[in-house]
């Protein structure tokens, strides 16, 4: 039997949602609209380093790489 996996968002979900952190406007999910939980907090983060954006509400999260690109 599987594990189940953690919901993430769709693609395109996910680049809007990564996009918009980059340029460091609020962040809101595209989903249900809940707040987004940023690891790690500092912004900038510091170059590559691995930045998780999780929704507090629902629970889908996205991934990248900062200074990647």
């Amino acid at each position: 039997m599987r594990k189940p996996r953690p919901a993430s968002y769709n693609p395109a979900q996910a680049l809007n949602l990564i996009a918009n952190d980059r340029n460091g406007t609020p962040l809101s999910c595209p989903s249900c609209s809940g707040a987004i939980e940023r690891d790690p907090g500092e912004f900038p983060p510091a170059p590559r380093c691995h930045v998780t954006l999780k929704c507090l509400n629902c629970g889908r999260f996205a991934r990248y790489i900062a200074g990647a690109a």
